[in-house]
């Protein structure tokens, strides 16, 4: 009798501790499986490949600009103070965009630059002592300026801080379009 209550509880035992080793494998298997979702979803921007980047855009801008290969062409914003340049390659495409708006006591310069990928935004914006209309005589005071830069990369704008590219809404940044398209509206095309 000793022998079968010895063996049963022998059993218990072994049913005990697969019974704790399930939740606990399971519950390791959850924090990886977590642990490398949010690796895959906080795609991180390299500062330095968007550095490389800019510089071989630059050159090959620079270059097909010099050799005549760039249309340039100016267009007013529908609605607002303000105009577009924009800057359309030897295919027909958008390279760069230079995006001007004035209001009345600033204005806010924005260069896109379409790169493979990826659009990089620079944003400076000129605050003024006093409105523009108030004297046209007088040269025009700037008080302080702020400047920006971002990628909008997949959807999602990136602000440049302190080195490192940070996922923002587009209300933190404060930029006029966040898109080609929304550029062309702008100008009616």
């Amino acid at each position: 009798m000793n022998l079968k209550k010895h063996g049963i509880n022998k059993r218990i035992e072994i049913d005990m501790k697969s019974n704790i080793k399930f939740p606990g494998l399971f519950l390791v298997l959850c924090i990886l499986i977590t642990g490398c979702m949010d690796s895959s979803f906080n795609k991180k921007i390299n500062i330095n490949n968007i550095k490389s980047d800019l510089n071989g855009f630059y050159k090959k801008f620079s270059t097909d600009y010099l050799n005549e290969e760039i249309t340039v062409v100016n267009k007013d914003i529908i609605g607002w103070d303000g105009e577009v340049v924009k800057y359309i390659d030897a295919n027909n495409k958008v390279s760069r965009c230079t995006v001007i708006i004035y209001g009345e006591d600033e204005k806010s310069t924005s260069e896109y630059y379409f790169i493979d990928g990826y659009t990089y935004v620079t944003i400076l914006k000129e605050y003024y002592t006093y409105p523009i209309y108030y004297s046209y005589n007088r040269p025009i005071d700037i008080m302080y300026r702020t400047f920006n830069e971002a990628v909008i990369y997949d959807g999602m704008i990136y602000k440049l801080v302190n080195g490192e590219f940070i996922k923002k809404n587009i209300e933190d940044i404060k930029m006029p379009y966040t898109s080609l398209q929304e550029i062309n509206e702008a100008i009616g095309e």
